[in-house]
């Protein structure tokens, strides 16, 4: 199977406040390109068949450019598309989230991209060695539940077959005023499910992935 790697990250973030936190994140710039740059070393090393897309919203340096065209096989980069700061930089996570992830998707249909699987993962989380990539090769929806909650779902890294993406993208755009409103990202996912009455959905104990929580620095490994 083709995989395509979706890599939705904002190495310089603004000192905006979130709606549940006034820190947007309590890592540098240099950290945060040092953490994605991590992101990539293990798509690397524990997915075959990969592309990566990288969706951006920075101004990147010299260094981060060179890296990122050398080490990515697509890159949209959203920042001079002032349209969307709002969006991306506002008070709602789940906004700036579904904002990178709509203009994914609309990229992968400009660019006719074809490939079987779609894996999403937040830049600065890394897979760890409990990601078994036998859990993802498949046709399946595979996520991870919070606190064992269908309601609830984790979306640092997520599967979802090619021939639902219209149905994700849609989604998304339909619920643009609830990420607005700053419902939480877990929470609309769990309408997501819902929304396709749980088809073809796999969800796992442990999806194999660490890293830093943006907003806190406590380290994450689930």
């Amino acid at each position: 199977m083709e995989n395509l790697i979706l890599i939705t990250s904002v190495i310089n973030t603004p000192n905006n406040p979130l709606s549940y936190s006034k820190n947007r994140s309590v890592f540098t710039r240099i950290e945060r390109f040092e953490q994605t740059k991590k992101t990539i070393e293990s798509i690397k090393e524990k997915i075959p068949s990969y592309k990566i897309l990288l969706v951006e919203c920075s101004d990147f340096n010299e260094t981060e450019k060179i890296y990122f065209e050398s080490t990515c096989n697509y890159i949209l980069n959203l920042w001079n598309d002032k349209n969307l700061h709002n969006f991306i930089f506002g008070k709602s996570k789940a906004l700036g989230e579904g904002t990178l992830t709509i203009k994914a998707i609309e990229y992968i249909y400009n660019n006719k991209l074809i490939f079987d699987n779609l894996f999403k993962i937040s830049g600065r989380y890394w897979l760890s060695d409990n990601f078994d990539f036998n859990n993802f090769n498949n046709n399946s929806l595979v996520f991870k539940k919070i606190n064992n909650s269908i309601d609830n779902i984790f979306t640092a890294l997520y599967k979802i077959p090619y021939n639902m993406l219209d149905e994700l993208k849609l989604f998304l755009i339909s619920n643009i005023q609830n990420m607005i409103n700053c419902c939480g990202y877990e929470v609309l996912f769990g309408y997501f499910l819902k929304s396709i009455q749980y088809k073809n959905v796999i969800t796992l104990d442990t999806i194999g992935i660490q890293g830093y929580v943006t907003v806190c620095g406590s380290f994450y490994n689930g």
